[in-house]
C-alpha cells in the first residue's frame, strides 16, 4: 500500500478585524489571508495571527487549524463560488493541507513540518461564525454531517513553515482515533 506524504499547499493568517455580514457588522479572524515565504509558528499561533474569541480559541491544544484542499471542490460547489470567492483561508484554516482528509488524520499524529514538530490533538468544532460570516445558515451543520471538520494542532518544537512544505509522519499510535471518528463521538457527546 502506497502512502501519500501530505503537503501543506497554503498557509494562512489574520488579526481580528470587523467584516460586514448580512446580519451587520462582525468582529473575527477567521477569514485567513495566505502568507508567501516562510512564517514563524509559536507556541500558540503563527506570526501575525489572531483570534477574535479568546475563550474557545488560541488554546495551547488549537494553536494551528488544519483544513484539507480536497473539501473545497465541495463548497464551491455548496455556495456557488469560484476560487477567487472562497480562497484557501476562507474556513478560518492556518493550514491548507493536500493529500490528507479526516480519514487519514488520527488523533496524537505528530508531524514536522518545515522545522516545526506539531501534534494532531482534536477535530476542529465548527462555530457559528462561519454561517454568519458567509450568509449560509447550514454551514455548520452540513460541515458536521459530512464530516468536513478539519481539526487542531499543537506545536511541539516551534519552527517555520511555509507552503510547499511536506508534512512528514514521525509517530502514529496504532489504537488512535481518526479526525472522523473523533468528531462522530464528539459530537455524539454535545447531541445525546
Amino acid at each position: 500500500m502506497v502512502m501519500l506524504v501530505p503537503s501543506l499547499l497554503s498557509v494562512q493568517v489574520a488579526l481580528p478585524r470587523e467584516v460586514q455580514t448580512a446580519n451587520g457588522p462582525l468582529r473575527t479572524a477567521l477569514l485567513k489571508l495566505a502568507v508567501a515565504g516562510p512564517i514563524p509558528v509559536g507556541l500558540r499561533a503563527l506570526a501575525g495571527d489572531g483570534c477574535a474569541d479568546l475563550q474557545y480559541h488560541g488554546l495551547e491544544d488549537q494553536s494551528v487549524c488544519v483544513y484539507p484542499a480536497e473539501h473545497y471542490v465541495w463548497w464551491r460547489e455548496y455556495l456557488q463560488l469560484d476560487a477567487v470567492g472562497l480562497p484557501y483561508g476562507s474556513f478560518g484554516e492556518n493550514f491548507t493541507v493536500a493529500g490528507q482528509v479526516e480519514q487519514s488524520a488520527y488523533v496524537g499524529d505528530r508531524y514536522r513540518i518545515g522545522s516545526a514538530i506539531v501534534e494532531i490533538t482534536k477535530p476542529r468544532r465548527p462555530c457559528s461564525t462561519l454561517n454568519k460570516v458567509w450568509g449560509e445558515s447550514q454551514m455548520v451543520a452540513q460541515m458536521g454531517r459530512r464530516s468536513l471538520t478539519g481539526w487542531y494542532l499543537r506545536v511541539l518544537q516551534v519552527g517555520t513553515v511555509q507552503a510547499g512544505d511536506l508534512c512528514e509522519l514521525l509517530e502514529r499510535q496504532l489504537d488512535a482515533p481518526n479526525i472522523c471518528d473523533a468528531w462522530r463521538e464528539m459530537d455524539r457527546g454535545t447531541t445525546s
